[in-house]
Protein backbone atom coordinates (compact mmCIF):
# COMPACT_ATOMS: atom_id res chain seq x y z
CA UNK A 1 0.00 0.00 0.00
CA UNK A 2 1.64 3.19 -1.35
CA UNK A 3 2.54 5.14 1.73
CA UNK A 4 1.32 8.94 1.76
CA UNK A 5 4.27 10.25 3.61
CA UNK A 6 6.99 8.65 1.95
CA UNK A 7 5.77 9.95 -1.40
CA UNK A 8 5.34 13.50 0.19
CA UNK A 9 8.96 13.43 1.56
CA UNK A 10 10.72 12.07 -1.20
CA UNK A 11 9.13 14.59 -3.62
CA UNK A 12 10.02 17.30 -1.47
CA UNK A 13 13.67 15.97 -0.90
CA UNK A 14 13.92 15.80 -4.80
CA UNK A 15 12.56 19.45 -5.63
CA UNK A 16 15.00 20.41 -3.09
CA UNK A 17 17.55 18.53 -4.51
CA UNK A 18 18.73 17.63 -1.14
CA UNK A 19 20.76 14.19 -0.52
CA UNK A 20 19.70 11.96 2.29
CA UNK A 21 22.60 12.62 3.83
CA UNK A 22 21.86 16.43 4.03
CA UNK A 23 18.28 16.20 5.16
CA UNK A 24 19.34 13.60 8.22
CA UNK A 25 21.64 16.38 9.24
CA UNK A 26 19.34 18.92 8.70
CA UNK A 27 16.39 17.58 10.70
CA UNK A 28 18.76 16.44 13.63
CA UNK A 29 18.54 12.21 12.97
CA UNK A 30 20.19 9.69 11.28
CA UNK A 31 20.59 9.00 7.76
CA UNK A 32 19.08 5.14 8.58
CA UNK A 33 16.22 6.70 9.95
CA UNK A 34 15.56 9.40 7.09
CA UNK A 35 16.47 6.24 4.42
CA UNK A 36 13.64 4.06 6.81
CA UNK A 37 11.03 6.82 6.37
CA UNK A 38 11.30 6.72 2.28
CA UNK A 39 11.93 3.20 1.41
CA UNK A 40 10.45 1.14 4.68
CA UNK A 41 7.22 3.02 5.43
CA UNK A 42 8.05 3.69 9.13
CA UNK A 43 6.34 6.91 10.45
CA UNK A 44 8.08 9.49 12.14
CA UNK A 45 6.70 10.74 15.67
CA UNK A 46 5.48 14.24 15.28
CA UNK A 47 8.33 15.84 16.67
CA UNK A 48 10.56 14.45 13.87
CA UNK A 49 8.01 15.41 11.11
CA UNK A 50 8.26 18.60 12.18
CA UNK A 51 11.54 18.98 11.56
CA UNK A 52 11.54 17.64 8.33
CA UNK A 53 8.68 20.04 7.16
CA UNK A 54 10.73 23.00 8.34
CA UNK A 55 13.79 21.84 6.85
CA UNK A 56 11.77 21.34 3.61
CA UNK A 57 9.62 24.38 3.77
CA UNK A 58 6.00 21.86 3.57
CA UNK A 59 4.22 24.22 5.95
CA UNK A 60 2.52 21.56 8.04
CA UNK A 61 2.05 18.75 5.84
CA UNK A 62 4.60 16.21 6.63
CA UNK A 63 3.04 16.76 10.05
CA UNK A 64 -0.13 16.08 9.00
CA UNK A 65 0.58 13.10 6.71
CA UNK A 66 2.56 11.46 9.21
CA UNK A 67 -0.09 12.10 12.01
CA UNK A 68 -2.86 10.37 9.51
CA UNK A 69 -0.67 7.25 9.06
CA UNK A 70 0.01 6.46 12.63
CA UNK A 71 -3.94 6.60 12.85
CA UNK A 72 -4.27 4.24 9.92
CA UNK A 73 -2.18 2.08 12.24
CA UNK A 74 -3.67 2.57 15.65
CA UNK A 75 -5.82 -0.64 15.58
CA UNK A 76 -2.67 -2.93 14.39
CA UNK A 77 -0.22 -1.89 16.99
CA UNK A 78 -0.05 0.18 20.05
CA UNK A 79 1.41 3.20 20.85
CA UNK A 80 5.11 3.03 21.26
CA UNK A 81 7.74 5.21 23.41
CA UNK A 82 10.01 7.53 21.84
CA UNK A 83 13.08 5.72 20.56
CA UNK A 84 16.61 6.69 20.35
CA UNK A 85 16.49 7.03 16.96
CA UNK A 86 13.55 9.88 17.32
CA UNK A 87 15.20 11.59 20.62
CA UNK A 88 18.85 10.56 21.15
CA UNK A 89 18.78 13.18 23.94
CA UNK A 90 15.70 12.52 25.89
CA UNK A 91 15.73 11.14 29.04
CA UNK A 92 12.41 8.70 28.32
CA UNK A 93 14.68 7.17 25.18
CA UNK A 94 15.73 4.67 28.14
CA UNK A 95 12.70 4.72 30.27
CA UNK A 96 12.50 0.98 30.37
CA UNK A 97 15.47 0.62 31.52
CA UNK A 98 16.43 -0.13 35.27
CA UNK A 99 19.79 1.81 35.39
CA UNK A 100 18.40 4.75 34.05
CA UNK A 101 14.69 4.44 36.21
CA UNK A 102 17.17 4.81 39.74
CA UNK A 103 18.68 7.55 38.36
CA UNK A 104 15.43 9.72 37.55
CA UNK A 105 13.79 8.71 40.28
CA UNK A 106 16.77 10.13 43.04
CA UNK A 107 17.49 12.90 40.67
CA UNK A 108 14.18 14.03 40.20
CA UNK A 109 11.84 13.02 43.08
CA UNK A 110 14.87 12.18 45.90
CA UNK A 111 13.64 14.49 48.32
CA UNK A 112 9.82 13.05 48.09
CA UNK A 113 11.24 8.95 48.33
CA UNK A 114 13.86 10.26 51.32
CA UNK A 115 11.41 12.27 53.03
CA UNK A 116 9.41 8.53 53.09
CA UNK A 117 12.28 6.29 54.51
CA UNK A 118 12.74 7.08 57.96
CA UNK A 119 9.20 6.12 58.64
CA UNK A 120 9.77 2.68 56.25
CA UNK A 121 12.37 1.62 58.88
CA UNK A 122 10.86 2.54 61.74
CA UNK A 123 7.46 0.55 60.89
CA UNK A 124 6.73 -3.00 62.13
CA UNK A 125 5.16 -3.92 58.52
CA UNK A 126 7.94 -2.40 56.28
CA UNK A 127 7.11 -4.79 53.62
CA UNK A 128 3.48 -3.00 52.31
CA UNK A 129 4.99 0.79 53.64
CA UNK A 130 7.99 -0.27 50.92
CA UNK A 131 5.51 -1.24 48.16
CA UNK A 132 3.51 1.45 48.25
CA UNK A 133 5.91 4.26 48.56
CA UNK A 134 7.88 2.78 45.35
CA UNK A 135 4.44 2.54 43.45
CA UNK A 136 3.96 6.39 44.65
CA UNK A 137 7.23 7.41 43.59
CA UNK A 138 7.15 5.77 40.40
CA UNK A 139 3.60 7.01 39.78
CA UNK A 140 5.03 10.49 40.43
CA UNK A 141 8.09 10.22 38.11
CA UNK A 142 5.78 8.49 35.09
CA UNK A 143 4.23 12.10 35.74
CA UNK A 144 7.15 13.91 35.26
CA UNK A 145 8.03 12.47 32.26
CA UNK A 146 4.65 12.46 30.25
CA UNK A 147 4.38 16.56 31.29
CA UNK A 148 8.24 17.01 29.79
CA UNK A 149 8.31 14.39 26.59
CA UNK A 150 4.64 13.72 26.13
CA UNK A 151 2.00 10.83 26.62
CA UNK A 152 4.02 8.61 23.84
CA UNK A 153 7.23 8.47 26.30
CA UNK A 154 5.87 7.01 29.14
CA UNK A 155 2.82 4.83 27.75
CA UNK A 156 4.59 1.79 27.87
CA UNK A 157 5.70 2.15 31.22
CA UNK A 158 2.75 3.71 32.79
CA UNK A 159 0.84 0.53 31.71
CA UNK A 160 3.32 -1.88 33.34
CA UNK A 161 3.09 0.08 36.27
CA UNK A 162 -0.84 -0.07 36.49
CA UNK A 163 -0.64 -3.73 35.91
CA UNK A 164 1.59 -4.41 39.16
CA UNK A 165 -0.29 -2.22 41.07
CA UNK A 166 -3.04 -4.37 40.47
CA UNK A 167 -1.95 -7.89 41.34
CA UNK A 168 -0.42 -6.10 44.24
CA UNK A 169 -4.43 -4.84 45.45
CA UNK A 170 -5.42 -8.67 44.34
CA UNK A 171 -3.29 -10.44 46.41
CA UNK A 172 -5.06 -12.64 48.49
CA UNK A 173 -2.48 -11.57 51.92
CA UNK A 174 -4.06 -8.17 52.10
CA UNK A 175 -5.60 -7.00 54.84
CA UNK A 176 -9.03 -5.00 54.73
CA UNK A 177 -7.11 -1.53 55.23
CA UNK A 178 -4.52 -2.64 53.01
CA UNK A 179 -7.11 -3.61 49.76
CA UNK A 180 -8.83 0.12 50.35
CA UNK A 181 -5.11 1.97 50.13
CA UNK A 182 -4.26 -0.41 47.04
CA UNK A 183 -7.68 0.70 45.41
CA UNK A 184 -7.07 4.06 46.27
CA UNK A 185 -3.68 3.59 44.17
CA UNK A 186 -5.27 1.34 41.34
CA UNK A 187 -7.87 4.31 40.83
CA UNK A 188 -4.50 6.81 40.16
CA UNK A 189 -2.59 4.82 37.96
CA UNK A 190 -5.63 3.49 35.81
CA UNK A 191 -6.91 7.05 35.68
CA UNK A 192 -3.78 8.43 34.52
CA UNK A 193 -3.26 5.78 32.19
CA UNK A 194 -7.02 6.59 30.63
CA UNK A 195 -5.36 10.31 29.94
CA UNK A 196 -2.30 8.88 28.49
CA UNK A 197 -4.53 6.52 26.37
CA UNK A 198 -7.14 9.82 25.54
CA UNK A 199 -4.23 12.20 25.05
CA UNK A 200 -2.72 9.32 22.23
CA UNK A 201 -6.30 9.46 20.32
CA UNK A 202 -7.54 6.00 21.52
CA UNK A 203 -11.19 7.46 23.15
CA UNK A 204 -13.29 3.71 23.45
CA UNK A 205 -10.23 2.42 25.31
CA UNK A 206 -9.51 5.37 27.75
CA UNK A 207 -13.42 5.20 28.66
CA UNK A 208 -12.44 1.90 29.62
CA UNK A 209 -9.57 2.50 31.52
CA UNK A 210 -11.42 5.58 33.56
CA UNK A 211 -14.52 2.99 34.06
CA UNK A 212 -12.17 0.52 35.94
CA UNK A 213 -10.33 3.31 37.52
CA UNK A 214 -14.06 4.67 38.94
CA UNK A 215 -14.71 1.31 39.80
CA UNK A 216 -11.16 1.29 42.72
CA UNK A 217 -12.17 4.69 42.99
CA UNK A 218 -15.47 3.59 44.85
CA UNK A 219 -14.07 0.34 46.68
CA UNK A 220 -11.44 2.68 48.24
CA UNK A 221 -15.05 5.01 49.58
CA UNK A 222 -13.33 8.03 47.39
CA UNK A 223 -16.26 9.38 46.19
CA UNK A 224 -14.21 12.26 44.83
CA UNK A 225 -11.65 10.36 42.71
CA UNK A 226 -15.11 8.56 41.02
CA UNK A 227 -17.07 11.97 40.44
CA UNK A 228 -13.52 13.26 38.98
CA UNK A 229 -13.06 9.80 36.79
CA UNK A 230 -16.85 10.20 35.47
CA UNK A 231 -16.25 13.67 34.42
CA UNK A 232 -13.22 12.58 32.33
CA UNK A 233 -15.55 9.95 30.95
CA UNK A 234 -17.85 12.78 29.94
CA UNK A 235 -15.28 15.19 28.45
CA UNK A 236 -14.18 12.35 26.01
CA UNK A 237 -18.03 11.65 25.27
CA UNK A 238 -18.60 15.40 24.18
CA UNK A 239 -15.75 15.55 22.27
CA UNK A 240 -17.33 12.14 20.56
CA UNK A 241 -20.12 14.57 19.72
CA UNK A 242 -22.07 11.98 22.27
CA UNK A 243 -23.16 15.56 23.98
CA UNK A 244 -26.14 14.14 25.86
CA UNK A 245 -24.22 11.28 27.38
CA UNK A 246 -21.73 13.70 28.30
CA UNK A 247 -23.78 16.00 30.13
CA UNK A 248 -25.80 13.04 31.57
CA UNK A 249 -22.33 11.56 33.24
CA UNK A 250 -21.35 15.06 34.52
CA UNK A 251 -24.38 15.78 36.30
CA UNK A 252 -24.77 12.00 37.63
CA UNK A 253 -21.74 12.71 39.15
CA UNK A 254 -22.67 16.03 41.01
CA UNK A 255 -26.01 14.41 41.52
CA UNK A 256 -24.46 11.30 43.30
CA UNK A 257 -21.80 12.94 45.14
CA UNK A 258 -23.34 16.27 46.32
CA UNK A 259 -21.22 18.12 48.85
CA UNK A 260 -19.91 15.01 49.69
CA UNK A 261 -17.24 15.35 47.44
CA UNK A 262 -14.09 17.96 46.98
CA UNK A 263 -15.01 21.56 46.68
CA UNK A 264 -12.65 21.42 43.38
CA UNK A 265 -13.92 18.74 41.64
CA UNK A 266 -17.40 19.85 42.20
CA UNK A 267 -16.28 23.31 40.82
CA UNK A 268 -14.60 20.98 37.40
CA UNK A 269 -17.42 19.05 36.95
CA UNK A 270 -19.63 22.17 36.96
CA UNK A 271 -17.24 23.87 34.52
CA UNK A 272 -17.19 20.69 32.62
CA UNK A 273 -21.39 20.31 32.45
CA UNK A 274 -21.54 23.70 31.62
CA UNK A 275 -20.26 23.05 28.04
CA UNK A 276 -21.88 20.31 27.78
CA UNK A 277 -24.98 22.09 28.57
CA UNK A 278 -23.94 24.51 25.71
CA UNK A 279 -23.51 22.27 22.97
CA UNK A 280 -27.16 20.89 23.42
CA UNK A 281 -28.24 24.10 23.09
CA UNK A 282 -29.11 24.94 26.78
CA UNK A 283 -27.93 28.46 26.90
CA UNK A 284 -30.02 29.16 30.01
CA UNK A 285 -28.56 25.84 31.93
CA UNK A 286 -24.66 26.44 31.09
CA UNK A 287 -24.42 30.05 32.51
CA UNK A 288 -26.02 28.95 35.61
CA UNK A 289 -23.98 25.94 36.13
CA UNK A 290 -20.77 28.33 34.80
CA UNK A 291 -21.67 30.77 37.10
CA UNK A 292 -21.83 27.78 40.03
CA UNK A 293 -18.19 26.77 38.92
CA UNK A 294 -17.31 30.29 39.72
CA UNK A 295 -18.64 30.09 42.87
CA UNK A 296 -17.11 27.29 44.14
CA UNK A 297 -13.57 28.21 42.90
CA UNK A 298 -13.42 30.29 45.59
CA UNK A 299 -13.91 27.62 48.11
CA UNK A 300 -10.95 25.03 46.39
CA UNK A 301 -8.02 25.68 48.24
CA UNK A 302 -8.96 24.02 52.02
CA UNK A 303 -5.18 22.74 51.87
CA UNK A 304 -6.70 19.22 51.21
CA UNK A 305 -6.66 19.42 46.87
CA UNK A 306 -6.50 15.74 45.86
CA UNK A 307 -3.82 15.46 43.83
CA UNK A 308 -5.53 14.58 40.80
CA UNK A 309 -7.74 18.21 40.82
CA UNK A 310 -4.19 19.72 41.50
CA UNK A 311 -4.67 21.93 38.72
CA UNK A 312 -8.14 23.61 39.05
CA UNK A 313 -7.42 27.14 39.33
CA UNK A 314 -8.84 30.19 37.26
CA UNK A 315 -6.77 29.69 34.37
CA UNK A 316 -8.81 25.92 34.44
CA UNK A 317 -12.35 27.32 34.52
CA UNK A 318 -11.33 30.04 32.16
CA UNK A 319 -11.01 27.07 29.50
CA UNK A 320 -14.06 25.59 30.05
CA UNK A 321 -16.10 29.19 30.19
CA UNK A 322 -14.26 29.60 26.79
CA UNK A 323 -15.10 26.69 25.44
CA UNK A 324 -18.87 26.89 26.73
CA UNK A 325 -18.97 30.40 24.91
CA UNK A 326 -17.71 28.73 21.53
CA UNK A 327 -20.48 26.18 21.69
CA UNK A 328 -22.87 28.93 22.61
CA UNK A 329 -21.73 31.36 20.14
CA UNK A 330 -22.71 28.96 17.04
CA UNK A 331 -26.07 29.95 17.32
CA UNK A 332 -26.04 33.05 19.19
CA UNK A 333 -23.47 35.24 17.88
CA UNK A 334 -23.42 37.72 21.32
CA UNK A 335 -21.37 34.79 22.79
CA UNK A 336 -18.63 35.27 20.91
CA UNK A 337 -16.84 38.27 22.97
CA UNK A 338 -17.53 36.48 25.95
CA UNK A 339 -16.06 33.49 24.52
CA UNK A 340 -12.72 35.88 23.10
CA UNK A 341 -12.29 37.85 26.81
CA UNK A 342 -12.67 34.50 28.99
CA UNK A 343 -9.59 32.87 26.37
CA UNK A 344 -7.69 35.15 26.44
CA UNK A 345 -7.13 35.44 30.02
CA UNK A 346 -6.42 32.11 30.69
CA UNK A 347 -3.65 32.32 27.85
CA UNK A 348 -2.36 35.07 29.34
CA UNK A 349 -2.07 33.33 32.89
CA UNK A 350 -1.88 29.51 31.63
CA UNK A 351 1.56 28.16 33.32
CA UNK A 352 4.51 27.52 31.33
CA UNK A 353 4.78 23.98 32.54
CA UNK A 354 1.48 22.67 31.60
CA UNK A 355 2.82 23.79 27.91
CA UNK A 356 0.30 20.61 26.29
CA UNK A 357 -2.57 22.17 28.02
CA UNK A 358 -2.14 25.30 26.05
CA UNK A 359 -2.67 23.72 22.66
CA UNK A 360 -6.29 22.81 23.85
CA UNK A 361 -6.78 26.98 24.58
CA UNK A 362 -5.33 27.83 21.40
CA UNK A 363 -7.55 25.63 19.43
CA UNK A 364 -10.69 27.31 21.41
CA UNK A 365 -9.61 30.90 20.48
CA UNK A 366 -8.97 29.96 17.07
CA UNK A 367 -12.66 28.77 17.18
CA UNK A 368 -14.07 31.47 18.96
CA UNK A 369 -11.90 33.61 16.08
CA UNK A 370 -13.17 31.46 13.52
CA UNK A 371 -16.75 32.26 14.65
CA UNK A 372 -16.27 36.07 14.91
CA UNK A 373 -15.09 35.99 11.47
CA UNK A 374 -11.68 37.20 12.26
CA UNK A 375 -9.80 34.22 9.89
CA UNK A 376 -6.03 35.96 9.90
CA UNK A 377 -5.94 35.45 14.03
CA UNK A 378 -7.53 31.97 13.76
CA UNK A 379 -5.12 30.79 12.13
CA UNK A 380 -2.11 32.16 13.89
CA UNK A 381 -4.00 30.36 16.97
CA UNK A 382 -4.49 27.04 15.15
CA UNK A 383 -0.78 27.20 14.30
CA UNK A 384 0.22 27.24 17.09
CA UNK A 385 -2.12 24.69 18.48
CA UNK A 386 -0.22 22.30 15.89
CA UNK A 387 2.96 23.14 16.96
CA UNK A 388 2.57 22.48 20.78
CA UNK A 389 0.39 19.64 20.32
CA UNK A 390 2.88 17.93 17.43
CA UNK A 391 6.18 19.04 20.24
CA UNK A 392 4.37 17.22 22.91
CA UNK A 393 2.91 14.23 20.81
CA UNK A 394 -0.67 14.64 21.85
CA UNK A 395 -3.03 13.33 18.99
CA UNK A 396 -6.20 14.71 20.81
CA UNK A 397 -5.06 17.72 20.88
CA UNK A 398 -3.39 17.58 16.81
CA UNK A 399 -7.05 16.51 15.44
CA UNK A 400 -8.77 19.12 17.25
CA UNK A 401 -6.41 22.01 15.87
CA UNK A 402 -6.07 20.23 12.37
CA UNK A 403 -10.24 20.25 12.52
CA UNK A 404 -10.13 24.27 13.00
CA UNK A 405 -7.57 24.89 10.32
CA UNK A 406 -9.73 22.87 7.75
CA UNK A 407 -12.56 24.83 8.54
CA UNK A 408 -10.59 28.07 8.65
CA UNK A 409 -9.68 26.78 4.67
CA UNK A 410 -13.24 26.10 4.02
CA UNK A 411 -14.38 29.36 5.09
CA UNK A 412 -11.92 31.37 2.96
CA UNK A 413 -12.71 29.64 -0.21
CA UNK A 414 -16.45 29.70 0.59
CA UNK A 415 -17.35 32.98 -1.82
Amino acid sequence: MPNPFAQELERLRSQAKMSVRDLAHRAHCGKSTVSDYLNKGTVPSPGIARHLDNVLGAQGKLVQLAYQQRQLRQGEEPPHAVTAADSPNSPASTTGDDVWRRTFLHQTLGLVAGAALPSLTESGDAGHLERMTAHRVLRAAHGVVDNLRGAQSVYQQAQTHHRQVLDDWRDPRNSAAERKELAALSSDTGGFVGFLTYDLGMAETAIRCYQEAAEAALEASDLSSWANLRGQMSRIAAEQGHLKRAADLADHALHRGGTRIHPAVRCWLHAVSAHHHAGLDDARNASAVLGEAWRLLGHCDDGEIPPYIGYISPMEVGKWAGHTFVRLATKRPQYTSDGIKALEEARAAWPRGARRGSAEVLTASARIHLASGDLDQAARHAADAVRIATDTDSSRNLTAAFAVQSAITTRRQSP
